[in-house]
């Protein structure tokens, strides 16, 4: 066939082309930088321009080592969001959505399978949804970026470890090996999460299961895991010494406790923060009057979305995290355009749970920076910042909403039918 009936395939060679540019580039200059003086620098052969180059290698090689994990991580989740939803297995080959033939491996590839097909399946031909693409592409970008600023230590609060370009390969502990996984994989849940209520779908329980038993239990097996106190002040004994760190399991009743509470204060913050943005995501949500109606499932997919944030970063920054994603909501919202026919997929509530992973994975890779910035809501944020921050999550149903679709929805109605509605159905 013709080039010209192949322009995916042409972008799918300019996108490795501009990556090995880039990558090169950036291996070269920032060599070059640090064995000059430019850049700071640690480690035992500062001054020489070959020396510095093996160590940005590694950097690249640890880059592109996550990425790709993170495009099959991606991969597998477009199945979670497509079969959970409708009580299907995730085992098994992947298989075309419309003909339900089973992918080649070739054609299996995350994002460069999808290009080289052209976005058509290989044997029905009919076209495969861009989204497939879009998502191993985002998550391979979120695996990259955290994946490689935790294992370098340049990110989390309480580190020693200064962002400087070292001369040397990076010694990786088991702790930051340990804190990366649980980072990645509780990432994964929130993109997990956000796609399927993005796409009007009630949250499965397997899903929730899983988020509670890796989130939850993790912090409770390893308490460093939670890598910010609960408290309003930083104990002076923070962060705390678990087995991960000391290498001996010891039972700490004080330090159980201290992960308890780190994780009772997470669930409250979620529960408090989803009533107050009900009013732009589910403004007709009652547990009482209408527990099984589709207004009060938003609300306990929201709060379920909140609780995987603050679970991950501390009731402290959650605010911050919220007020970011539903500004981020609100472009989005301004963006697609607005009417009935688009109004309930593009609700309010399918934009934040898209918009949280994102804003949650910035939070993550640049958690030391904004937690020592003075004006981003942390575990070192003075009370009355964390205060203003809450109060402005207060304001966010001024912006994120769906006038269109809610403001004149009817109340929810008693479920129990009056004695003329059983007459009539009678």
């Amino acid at each position: 066939m013709s080039r010209r009936r192949h322009p995916y395939r042409d972008l799918a060679a300019l996108i490795l082309a501009t990556y090995f540019a880039v990558t090169a580039l950036y291996v070269v200059a920032t060599a070059w930088a640090v064995s000059t003086g430019r850049l700071p620098a640690t480690g035992r052969w500062q001054g020489a321009f070959q020396d510095a180059l093996l160590p940005r290698i590694n950097e690249v090689v640890v880059f592109t080592f996550f990425a790709a994990c993170g495009a099959s991580v991606g991969s597998f989740l477009n199945v979670v969001v497509w079969r959970l939803p409708q009580g299907l297995g995730v085992g098994g080959h992947s298989f075309c959505p419309r003909c339900r033939n089973t992918l080649r491996v070739r054609d299996n590839v995350p994002v460069f399978g999808w290009l080289w097909l052209g976005g058509r399946c290989r044997d029905c031909r009919l076209p495969i949804s861009p989204r497939y693409p879009i998502v191993e592409a985002c998550l391979a970008v979120t695996f990259a970026l955290v994946g490689t600023v935790e294992l370098y230590g340049w990110n989390l609060p309480f580190q020693s470890t200064p962002f400087r370009w070292s001369m040397d390969s990076p010694r990786v502990s088991g702790t930051q090996l340990l804190t990366a996984i649980y980072h990645l994989v509780g990432l994964s849940v929130a993109w997990a999460m956000g796609l399927i209520r993005y796409d009007g779908n009630r949250i499965p329980s397997p899903l929730v299961i899983f988020a509670a038993v890796w989130l939850m239990g993790g912090q409770l097996l390893c308490p460093s895991l939670g890598i910010v106190p609960w408290q309003m002040t930083v104990p002076t004994d923070w962060p705390p010494a678990d087995w991960l760190q000391s290498g001996q399991w010891t039972f700490d009743s004080a330090m159980v406790t201290n992960a308890l509470m780190r994780l009772l204060t997470a669930l409250a913050a979620a529960a408090f923060f989803a009533r107050v943005l009900a009013r732009a995501c589910c403004p007709h949500a009652d547990l009482k009057l209408d527990p099984m109606g589709e207004q009060t499932g938003r609300l306990i997919d929201l709060t379920l979305l909140i609780a995987v944030v603050s679970l991950m970063v501390g009731w402290q920054a959650t605010s911050g995290v919220l007020v970011a994603a539903s500004g981020l909501a609100w472009l989005w919202g301004r963006i697609i355009e607005q009417d009935v026919a688009v109004a309930d997929r593009h609700n309010a509530l399918a934009r934040l749970a898209v918009c949280l992973p994102v804003v949650l994975t910035c939070q993550i890779v640049l958690w030391r920076s904004l937690s020592q910035s003075g004006w981003w809501p942390g575990e070192h944020s003075s009370p009355g910042l964390i205060m203003a921050y809450g109060l402005g999550t207060l304001l966010i149903p001024l912006w994120l909403r769906d006038p269109l679709k809610w403001d004149h929805a009817p109340p929810p109605h008693d479920p129990s039918p009056g004695i003329e509605q059983r007459i009539d159905r009678e």
